[in-house]
C-alpha cells in the first residue's frame, strides 16, 4: 500500500516537471517565430519593392543650367526716377484733383494749397523793393551834390593857390629893387605853403569821398538786388503752390486731406516713373568683405525673377545689416514691378555655368553624396549621386544622372530603405 502511494506521488512530480519543460519549449518557439517575423519585415522593408502614389511625390527632370553659390539678402523695389512735391510755405490744402495710382503728366497739377498769405508777402516784398529804389535815387542825388561841392572847393582853393604864388613872385620882385622887406617875402611864402597844404587836403577828401559814395551806392544796390531775389523766390513758391507733377509717372502718395495744415517743406505728393526701377537691398554685415560693386544679383518676387548688378554699397552698417543698391538689367521686363514691392535677393559669389542641375527639394539632405530615386517607367530605383554647388533653388549633379533623367525630389523618408519603388 505504501509502495503504491509512493509511486503516485512520483508520477505527480514528474508530470509537473514535464509541464514546465513543455511551457519553456512553447516560449522558445514563440520567441523564435517573433524574431523571424521581425527579421522578415526588416528584410522586406529594406530589400523588397514598395509602392507609392504618383500624386504623393514630386518629380523633377535633370537639366543643364547655372548653379551658383549665393549670399542671401532682402530688398525693396524703388523707382530710379521719382519726385517728391513739397509745400513751398506753411498753408493748408484747398483741393485735390488726383489720387494714388493715377497716371499723370509732368505739367499736371495734383492739388492746390491756399496762397492768400503768400500773395500778401509777395506784394509786401514788391513795395519794399520800390521803396529801396527811391532811397537809392535820393542817396545818389544827395551824394552827387556833396561831390559837386567838394570839387568846387578844390577849384576855388586852386585859384587861391595860384593867387598866393603870384603874390610871392611880386614880393620877391619888389625885394630885388628895394620896394619890399624880407619879412613880407617870408610871409608870402608861408601863406603859399598853407594854401598848398589846404589843396592837398581838399584833393584827398575829394578822392575819399568819391570812393565812399561808390560804396554807399553799391551797398544800397546790393540790398535792392537781395530784395529782387526774394521777390523771385516768392514768385517761385507761388508757382510751386500749384503742385505740378514735374515728371510723367504714377502717383505713389498724395495728401488728400482737404483743409489739413501743411508746414513748409512737407511732402504733398510723390510721383514715380514706372519705366525704371532699382532695388534697395540689405545683407548681413558678415559678408562685407565679400561684397563688391559689379557682382551679379538675382531678385525674386511672386511675379518673377529679375537680374541685375550691385551698383553701390553703403560704407556704414545699421542693425547688423549693409545697404546696397542693385541696378536691373536693361532688357528686363519691369511691367509687374511696383514701388515698395518686397524682393528676395541672391548675390552670386561663385557660379558653375551649363552644368547638370535639379530643383532643390526635400529629397536632398545637404550631403555631398545623396541617395535619390531615379525613375524608369513606372518604377524608381535608388541611386547614390554625387553633388556639387547648391543653393535654395538648385542642386548641381556631378555623377550617375544624365540630362533628361527624372528623379523624385520630394521627401523619401517613407521608402528610403527600399531599393525599388513602384509608382502607381
Amino acid at each position: 500500500m505504501n509502495q503504491l502511494n509512493h509511486l503516485s506521488i512520483m508520477d505527480k512530480v514528474i508530470s509537473q516537471k514535464e509541464l514546465k519543460k513543455n511551457r519553456l519549449k512553447k516560449y522558445s518557439k514563440g520567441t523564435v517565430i517573433f524574431l523571424l517575423i521581425v527579421c522578415s519585415f526588416l528584410f522586406i522593408n529594406k530589400y523588397l519593392t514598395k509602392s507609392v502614389d504618383k500624386d504623393d511625390i514630386t518629380i523633377s527632370v535633370v537639366e543643364k543650367g547655372d548653379v551658383a553659390l549665393t549670399i542671401m539678402g532682402s530688398g525693396q523695389v524703388e523707382p530710379t526716377i521719382q519726385k517728391a512735391i513739397t509745400s513751398p510755405f506753411a498753408s493748408f490744402i484747398e483741393a485735390t484733383s488726383t489720387s494714388i495710382g493715377q497716371e499723370v503728366k509732368s505739367t499736371q497739377s495734383l492739388l492746390s494749397i491756399n496762397i492768400a498769405a503768400a500773395k500778401y508777402t509777395l506784394s509786401s516784398l514788391v513795395d519794399e523793393a520800390a521803396i529801396k529804389r527811391v532811397e537809392i535815387n535820393k542817396t545818389k542825388l544827395r551824394l552827387s551834390k556833396e561831390l559837386f561841392n567838394l570839387k568846387k572847393e578844390v577849384e576855388i582853393n586852386s585859384l587861391q593857390l595860384e593867387s598866393k604864388k603870384e603874390a610871392l613872385k611880386g614880393e620877391e620882385k619888389l625885394l630885388s629893387i628895394g620896394g619890399s622887406t624880407e619879412e613880407k617875402v617870408q610871409l608870402a611864402k608861408t601863406q603859399l605853403a598853407i594854401e598848398e597844404l589846404k589843396q592837398d587836403q581838399l584833393q584827398h577828401d575829394l578822392k575819399i569821398r568819391e570812393q565812399f559814395i561808390k560804396q554807399e551806392i553799391i551797398t544800397l544796390e546790393y540790398a535792392l538786388s537781395i530784395q529782387l531775389k526774394n521777390i523771385k523766390e516768392q514768385e517761385r513758391k507761388l508757382e510751386k503752390a500749384t503742385a505740378k507733377a514735374g515728371i510723367d509717372g504714377v502717383i505713389t502718395y498724395i495728401n488728400d486731406k482737404v483743409g489739413a495744415s501743411v508746414a513748409e517743406g512737407e511732402v504733398l505728393a510723390r510721383v514715380a516713373n514706372m519705366d525704371h526701377f532699382r532695388i534697395k537691398g540689405k545683407v548681413s554685415e558678415q559678408y562685407v568683405s565679400i561684397l563688391s560693386v559689379g557682382m551679379d544679383v538675382i531678385g525674386r518676387t511672386s511675379k518673377g525673377k529679375y537680374n541685375g548688378t550691385i551698383s553701390s554699397i553703403s560704407p556704414s552698417s545699421k542693425n547688423g545689416m549693409i545697404t546696397l543698391y542693385v541696378t536691373l538689367n536693361k532688357n528686363e521686363d519691369l511691367k509687374d514691378l511696383r514701388p515698395e514691392m518686397v524682393m528676395d535677393l541672391q548675390i552670386i559669389k561663385e557660379q558653375h555655368k551649363n552644368t547638370l542641375r535639379v530643383k532643390n527639394r526635400g529629397a536632398f539632405k545637404g550631403k555631398l553624396n545623396e541617395d535619390l530615386f531615379l525613375i524608369t517607367g513606372n518604377q524608381a530605383r535608388k541611386v547614390n549621386v554625387k553633388t556639387g554647388f547648391r543653393n535654395t533653388h538648385w542642386v548641381e549633379i556631378t555623377s550617375v544622372l544624365q540630362e533628361g533623367d527624372s528623379i523624385i525630389i520630394s521627401p523619401t523618408n517613407k521608402f528610403e530603405n527600399a531599393s525599388f519603388v513602384d509608382i502607381k
